[in-house]
């Protein structure tokens, strides 16, 4: 559940909202009353990230089709290791 604050509650609360953050907690900050940014884990915004390039999606859907038709290498012969 995403948790509204203000920017002057946020600034004064910053090392407790960066913890529980990195915990998964999403914060939107607010200015007079507005959203003006959300705070979210790295995790998280890393997620976000690899959704919203959809090559990166379609590669990684294509490897999987890959692996389930038993289309691959084992990592050991592929770095040259037996």
């Amino acid at each position: 559940m995403d948790k509204v604050i203000g920017a002057v509650a946020a600034r004064s609360n910053l090392r407790k909202i960066l913890d529980n953050a990195s915990k998964g907690a999403r914060y939107i900050i607010t200015s007079r009353s507005q959203p003006k940014a959300v705070l979210v884990s790295i995790e998280e915004l890393e997620t976000l990230e690899i959704m919203a390039d959809h090559a990166l999606l379609d590669e990684i859907r294509q490897a999987k089709d890959d692996i389930k038709a038993g289309r691959y290498v084992p990592y050991e012969e592929y770095l040259g290791k037996r």
